[in-house]
């Protein structure tokens, strides 16, 4: 037997509500009102509810970050409306990814006349896609010319200028984010990150020490002071910090992994050769094995350190740290894999202050939750990451928000 819908109930007449009775059982005295109540729980009650099934409007973000742009620039244009200006900014975006510029400038165009706040910052990230990092920031503080102090446009900006090579300009844009901002305790993080790009360790430890202050759950902020207080010479005060924090999480691979490189640096090869072996059970990544291979060079131990340059090896076949380890365990020189002198890349960097180079053989990548990061999760875009050099020797890894425990 097939159900009326509830439509079909509310607007039914007498006569039909009577017949609807008849065929459901139901008793067709009383007034119209109750009985039509009546018809209407019986079929809500034995009714089987529909199940949802997403439409092109859902199905075409998920396929343009999926890396299927033109199948989702076809469902974006099959949703287009006159009054919706949601479906151009997805055009745009499928357009970016296809490598369209002008059309993706033409759609956020069309969005911004359908009245599209954020229209500016879309067409911002179009230029930033395209290379013109200047313009793209330009178009910011147009946003923001009616919304000061936004921390979309905030965050936006500093990534733009982060990637032009305005480190430091960035630092400042966050730090102002930062500061109108304090019910976000993220920015402080973000900050702190950016100034360990710009090469201030010391500023940036301080960054991380306030983002903990305003959120003691942050495990990130945790793990970079660390990382932030070794880059900074601070030895001992790193290994105090992140001794901390493994007490609380003491499976968290990227703090041993920290830590291990800290015991080195204070002369503890033992030390650092045990914290390092418990990083790579956690997570075996070739960054961490590549360190407790130098580790193991650093105490001597030929055989293990052999063992780990080949376990490297076949995760990354060219990595030339590993390659290099091993030609010197192999012809009897082995050295002290601290005291070989900076990569050009970092002792010449924009980004690399001189304190920084004294202290640490090498800077290691802050990709994560940056300023690019946090404008893109804010308002949608999908700004591409920053290069960073890849530095030659031991690399203090930091924790990133996006991967989680493993």
């Amino acid at each position: 037997m097939s159900l009326p819908s509830l439509a079909e109930v509310e607007h039914a007449d007498w006569p039909s509500l009577q017949r609807m009775c008849g065929t459901l059982g139901l008793n067709p005295k009383g007034r119209s009102a109750v009985v039509r109540m009546r018809v209407l729980d019986h079929v809500r009650r034995r009714s089987r509810p529909e199940g949802w099934r997403a439409g092109p409007a859902q199905l075409a973000p998920l396929l343009t970050r999926l890396g299927f742009p033109d199948l989702a620039a076809r469902l974006w244009e099959s949703t287009i409306q006159l009054d919706a200006p949601a479906p151009w900014v997805g055009l745009g975006e499928a357009d970016l990814a296809r490598g369209r510029f002008t059309e993706a400038s033409k759609a956020f165009g069309r969005a911004a006349q359908m009245g599209d706040p954020s229209a500016d910052l879309h067409r911002a990230e179009a230029l930033a896609v395209n290379g013109d990092f200047e313009g793209a920031a330009r178009l910011c503080d147009a946003y923001m010319a009616s919304r000061p102090g936004d921390v979309r446009a905030l965050a936006t900006k500093a990534g733009f200028l982060a990637r032009a090579g305005f480190v430091d300009e960035a630092t400042r844009v966050l730090f102002a984010a930062m500061e109108a901002h304090p019910e976000i305790p993220s920015l402080a993080r973000a900050w702190g990150i950016a100034l360990l790009r710009a090469g201030h360790p010391e500023d940036a430890a301080s960054a991380f020490h306030e983002a903990v202050r305003r959120d003691a759950r942050d495990a990130s902020a945790r793990i970079n002071r660390g990382a932030a207080l070794l880059l900074a010479g601070r030895t001992r005060e790193a290994i105090g910090v992140l001794r901390e924090f493994l007490e609380l999480d003491p499976r968290r691979a990227e703090a041993l992994n920290n830590l291990g490189v800290a015991f080195l640096h204070s002369g503890r090869a033992g030390s650092g050769v045990t914290t390092l072996e418990r990083a790579a059970k956690q997570v075996e990544l070739p960054r961490i094995v590549l360190n407790l291979g130098k580790a193991h060079e650093e105490a001597r131990q030929t055989a293990d350190a052999t063992r780990a340059y080949a376990q490297v090896l076949r995760m990354r076949p060219e990595d030339a740290e590993a390659l290099a380890g091993r030609k010197r365990l192999a012809a009897g020189t082995a050295k002290n894999p601290l005291a070989t002198e900076p990569s050009p890349e970092t002792q010449t960097g924009p980004g690399t202050s001189p304190k920084a180079r004294r202290t640490h053989p090498s800077l290691g990548r802050y990709d994560g939750d940056s300023s690019d990061d946090m404008g893109r999760r804010l308002h949608g875009g999908s700004v591409a990451p920053h290069a960073q050099p890849r530095p030659r020797r031991l690399r203090v890894r930091r924790e990133s928000p996006r991967r989680g425990r493993r």
